[in-house]
């Protein structure tokens, strides 16, 4: 049987489309390639104001609020200087319902929206499915799934690739992913180590600039979260044990040796690539790109899990149209400017100045937002801008 809509992925992006697609009433199938399970991993956690409210849409921001770390003031600072720059979100009182930024983790989002999922009696999600192959025509979807060793075909009207950064649709459909990746690994670190009681005015979130890069600390519901760029490049064999540039910062951070190890536990040490990347389109044929499946940024800011939940919220908007093929066509092209226009220049930017190492640059630059923070009109345009505020449809 056709449905009239298949989503691949069972991540954030993929639940909150199918959620939304439930919301209009639109029967809709999720291929999963994982089983029903979510690991405990701390890479991503912000929750921007503007996802909130779409969260809200779905029943989902009160049980979010309810678990989440509320921040109520954005830090910079840095690892050797005095100067430095905090922005309250008390400046956006009024421009949202939500004038504060969230830390919940995405393994628990997932958790969520899959509970909520496994509610809507229109979507049927499924795991261990592989989509391995995919033709399409002008009328209809055809996507080849592995089952268990089996194969098996699986017809739908339109298709929402939210698979996300290795995407099998996008490359099925050999759409070119251009941009670049840095050139050093980036390392995320989780450890209930106790920071607030170490660092004096620790606010939850707090972005470090420092003789190695960028070093930032966030408070999530169960634990401390540390993201920072290394000196290890991108073909390098990363060192064993905890990383050097983590136990330098920290050491830096505290103002004396890092804690031993029975002080500092880690719960999560991960290596990995960070991308600047854009797909081509994001709308071929029948198939449409949402999240890291069209389009891959600097984690610096947060803002890649939140477009991805913005993406799916608009594309879920678009089928429902009663002319999808307009509808469809003008997501392509709103979503995919809006990363080009914004999220792409904005993370690039947010990473290139925090990973700057020249003392006298990141004095300059602090005293730059310190500027800015200190006059209250720049100061709400910019957590406008660093809180997507405006720019989610």
């Amino acid at each position: 049987m056709e449905a009239p809509v298949v989503v691949l992925g069972g991540g954030p992006v993929g639940m909150v489309t199918a959620l939304a697609l439930a919301r209009y009433d639109i029967p809709v199938v999720v291929l999963e390639q994982g089983h029903d399970e979510v690991r405990s991993e701390w890479r991503g956690s912000t929750v921007h104001p503007p996802t909130l409210e779409l969260l809200d849409e779905l029943d989902l921001a009160a049980p979010v609020l309810a678990e989440a770390v509320r921040v109520r003031r954005l830090d910079y600072r840095d690892l050797e200087l005095s100067e430095s720059a905090r922005f309250s979100y008390d400046l956006l009182e009024g421009e949202t319902r939500y004038p504060f930024r969230l830390q919940y983790e995405q393994y628990k989002l997932v958790r969520q929206l899959r509970r909520a999922v496994a509610g809507a009696p229109n979507v049927d999600l499924r795991f261990g499915h592989e989509v391995v192959g995919l033709r399409q025509d002008d009328t209809r979807v055809e996507l080849d799934v592995a089952v268990d060793g089996d194969r098996r075909t699986v017809a739908c009207r339109w298709a929402v690739a939210a698979d996300g950064a290795h995407s099998i649709a996008r490359k099925l459909l050999d759409v070119p992913f251009p941009g670049f990746t840095y050139p050093s690994l980036s390392l995320v670190v989780a450890t209930p180590f106790r920071f607030e009681d170490a660092v004096p005015d620790l606010s939850e979130v707090g972005y470090w600039s420092g003789p190695r890069g960028r070093f930032s600390l966030i408070r999530t519901p169960d634990i401390w979260r540390a993201a920072l760029s290394t000196t290890t490049g991108v073909d390098d064999e990363p060192p064993t044990g905890t990383h050097p540039d983590f136990l330098a910062a920290v050491d830096l951070l505290l103002g004396s040796p890092t804690p031993p190890d029975g002080l500092l536990p880690l719960h999560q040490h991960q290596m990995y690539r960070s991308h600047q990347r854009l797909a081509d389109s994001f709308r071929i044929g029948r198939v449409l790109l949402a999240g890291d499946a069209a389009h891959l940024s600097s984690t610096t800011g947060g803002m890649g899990l939140n477009s991805g939940i913005h993406d799916a919220m608009a594309v879920a908007a678009a089928l429902a149209d009663s002319d999808q093929d307009t509808a469809t066509t003008a997501y392509a092209q709103r979503r995919r400017s809006i990363a080009e226009r914004f999220v792409q220049p904005t993370t690039t930017e947010n990473r290139t100045s925090a990973d700057a190492a020249d003392l006298a640059g990141r004095r300059e630059r602090l005293v730059r937002l310190r500027a800015v923070a200190d006059n209250a009109e720049e100061a709400r345009a910019y957590l406008r801008r660093v809180s997507m505020l405006g720019i989610q449809h």
